[in-house]
Parts: structure tokens; C-alpha cells; sequence
């Protein structure tokens, strides 16, 4: 017998362990939750666990929530900048269609106030160059434009043709290497010669007597043909008078801002010069 029970001692014991919790469990269903002393143990030692488990079911499941907000708001916030972007393409363009109008209502104005025949053109190129400074329009000899014919805007001179073909016409900007025009200063009305310097229009030769002022005006004198009289070059910026000599000279801030040119008007007839510029090839 004894030796029975040491070789099967496990099983027994797991047997006995069987049938004891089964008892219990056949008591607690005998006896009521309150005064089953098994119950209220088990009750107090799963108590913290099932209470850590309870903060942790709350925890992971406030965190997956918010992970899942997380990326709703992702998905929001990339559908709002996308609309953003949109929003600002439209706005540019619309920014831009604006621009355009202002533009050309001031070329409207422009055309009826001024009474010399023109022709509007679109600039099409820039070239830069240390001692050239050109435009390219896009208007020709098919619309009546000549070399030697004057290229201005609302606000004044932008400068001369150069050359043309038939659809197409290079324009020499006042402020070129080559420039050379005779001007007036508005306000004495005195006649002088602009020339350009290192991209500056100067006036020189300016009796040192004659009283000059910065901000004073520069206008076409209407005397070589080009331009017609009275037509904005530009403003005095600096006024230079060496200690001794007969003569001061300027140098002008242009009326016009040649580097944000889009639109130009060719003066293909001026009222105050019926034969038109010298040296071009019109036919009167």
C-alpha cells in the first residue's frame, strides 16, 4: 500500500486537489456570496489585479482613441492644405488678372488723354547687358512702327526703337551706353544734353549759376524728333558742383521703372511733330 502511494503521490495529489476545489465550488453555489469566507478571498486578492486591469483596459483604450483622432486629423489637415494650395493658386491668379486690369485701364486712360498716335505692344524679352540695355516687343512694321520712333508708358520715357522686322521691334532703353537726347528742366527751362554713365543718366554742362533742386523735373525738350515735348524722363537725385568750374552737374532717377516694364506704348505720330522722328525710313 505504502508503496502504491509513494509511486502515485502526483497523481493523488492533483486527484485530491481536483475534488477539493470542487467542493468548494459545490459550496459556494450551497451558500450564499455573503458568507462564503472562499469567495471574499478570492474576492480581495483579484481585487488589485482586476483593478490594474481595469486602469489598463481605460488606458490603452483612451490612447487608441486618440491615436485614431490623431490620424483623422492627419487626414483633415491634409485636405485643408491641399484646399489651402488650391485657394492660393486662385488667389494668384486672380491677384494677377487684377494686376492685369489696373495695367491696362491705365493704358486705356493713357490712350485718351494723349493725343500723339500709338501703337501698344507687349514686352516679350529682356536683355541686359554692361553696355546694352533692350527691349523685344511684339509689335512690327506690320503695325506701323519705324526705327528711331519713341517707346514710353503712362508715367514717361522708356527709350527708342532700335530695329525692326515685321512682327517685332527692339527697343533701346534710355538708359543704354548709347543714349544721347536733348531734355528740359521743367522748372528753369533750361535746355541740356542727357547721356548715360554706368547705367546713370547724367546731364552735365549745367551753368554752375542756375539754381537747381533735388526732386526737380526732367522732360523731353521735343527738339531731336523722337520724342514729342513735355514727356517725363526723370527726376533730379544728386546734384554734383566741383569747388571750382563753370558747370554742375546731375544725375537723374528715371520717371519710368525700366526693370518692371510689361506693356509699352510706340509713338508712331507725334501732334507737335507732323514729319515725324529723324533718320528713320517713314514715308510722310
Amino acid at each position: 500500500m505504502l508503496d502504491f502511494l509513494q509511486k502515485n503521490r502526483r497523481r493523488i495529489s492533483v486527484v485530491f486537489l481536483i475534488v477539493f476545489f470542487l467542493g468548494l465550488l459545490i459550496s459556494q453555489t450551497e451558500e450564499s456570496r455573503s458568507d462564503n469566507w472562499f469567495s471574499s478571498l478570492v474576492q480581495n486578492i483579484a481585487y488589485p489585479f482586476q483593478n490594474a486591469f481595469h486602469l489598463a483596459k481605460i488606458s490603452i483604450t483612451s490612447v487608441w482613441g486618440q491615436y485614431v483622432w490623431l490620424i483623422d486629423v492627419q487626414e483633415e489637415n491634409s485636405i485643408l492644405r491641399k484646399r489651402v494650395e488650391q485657394l492660393e493658386e486662385v488667389n494668384a491668379e486672380n491677384t494677377e488678372i487684377r494686376i492685369g486690369y489696373q495695367r491696362l485701364l491705365k493704358l486705356l486712360e493713357f490712350k485718351q488723354k494723349d493725343p500723339n498716335k500709338k501703337v501698344f505692344a507687349e514686352v516679350i524679352v529682356e536683355i541686359n547687358k554692361p553696355f546694352s540695355r533692350l527691349l523685344i516687343i511684339n509689335k512690327g512694321s506690320d503695325d506701323g512702327i519705324r526705327p528711331n520712333f519713341g517707346v514710353v508708358t503712362p508715367r514717361g520715357i522708356v527709350g527708342k526703337i532700335q530695329s525692326v522686322t515685321s512682327g517685332q521691334a527692339v527697343v533701346q532703353l534710355i538708359t543704354d551706353a548709347r543714349t544721347q537726347f536733348p531734355l528740359l528742366i521743367q522748372r528753369t527751362r533750361t535746355k541740356a544734353m542727357l547721356h548715360v554713365k554706368d547705367g546713370e543718366l547724367i546731364i552735365d554742362q549745367i551753368p554752375r549759376m542756375l539754381e537747381l533742386y533735388e526732386n526737380d523735373r526732367i522732360v523731353t525738350s521735343g527738339l531731336a524728333g523722337v520724342y514729342p515735348k513735355g514727356i517725363p524722363v526723370g527726376r533730379i537725385k544728386e546734384i554734383r558742383k566741383k569747388e571750382f568750374g563753370l558747370f554742375q552737374s546731375v544725375t537723374l532717377s528715371p520717371a519710368v521703372e525700366l526693370n518692371k516694364i510689361e506693356e509699352v506704348a510706340v509713338i508712331l505720330k507725334s501732334v507737335y511733330n507732323i514729319h515725324g522722328p529723324l533718320f528713320t525710313d517713314i514715308k510722310q
